[in-house]
């Protein structure tokens, strides 16, 4: 029996289901964007709030690591060489991923689990995990705070309901903006997916189009871009 800081308990079933996902697996993330960008210096000193000559100065202590370009021998700081440094000196990342939005796909269908991230991915300012799990989920979720999480409602371990209540009674995302997704329940049950917390629901199988719409329609609308929460 494992928990999770969100208050899940995981525990290791008797017969597990055979699948790439049933074992566990780290975040599989498709901010390209990000991930290849690289900083000069003053773009540094600006995010971690020092003097462009003190980034310096960490860069030739070798304090922080990069390489030099031109002639003139200009720093450049790799953006995963700048969170590494970041994390292990205490800075918050915030400044670093400003212009990131975070999305977390749950989802126990590899299918599913493969081409909502790979639809997602064109868009370079989407950083996407993912998760097969209700468990697993809330493990991403306390690490990421992502804005928006497309959540299948029958996964294989819990509900995700439940799930989306647990994430719903944190403050850190209490405003984050949750997309159910389902081929399985009624239209009853979905009319009643707001009251646990639910922005929208899509239902399986979808148009690839429709979700980039839908998800594009959350972020607009979620704290992280400036408007206030739905009710």
């Amino acid at each position: 029996m494992r928990h999770n800081m969100l208050g899940f308990v995981g525990i290791v079933p008797h017969t597990p289901r055979i699948s790439i996902y049933s074992l566990a697996r780290p975040a599989v993330r498709w901010s390209a964007w990000m991930r290849d960008k690289v900083f000069t210096s003053g773009e540094v000193a600006a995010i971690c709030g020092v003097s462009a000559d003190t980034v310096s100065r960490w860069f030739d202590l070798g304090q922080i690591e990069g390489y030099r370009l031109g002639p003139g021998g200009d720093r450049r700081i790799p953006y995963e060489s700048l969170k590494k440094f970041m994390l292990s000196h205490g800075i918050p990342l915030e400044r670093l991923e400003e212009g990131e939005q975070r999305i977390l796909v749950v989802d126990d269908d590899p299918y599913y689990l493969d081409i909502i991230p790979a639809a997602l991915a064109e868009n370079k300012e989407y950083s996407i995990s993912i998760a097969s799990t209700g468990f697993d989920a809330g493990a991403q979720v306390v690490e990421h705070n992502p804005h928006l999480i497309i959540l299948d409602i029958h996964l294989s371990d819990m509900d995700g309901r439940m799930v989306c209540e647990r994430v719903r009674a944190r403050p850190e995302t209490r405003t984050t903006r949750i997309l159910a997704i389902s081929g399985y329940i009624t239209e009853e049950d979905a009319a009643q997916l707001p009251e646990h917390g639910f922005d929208d629901y899509l239902k399986k199988p979808f148009h690839i189009a429709e979700l980039r719409e839908r998800v594009a329609a959350l972020l607009q609308t979620s704290p992280a871009r400036g408007s206030r929460r739905r009710r």
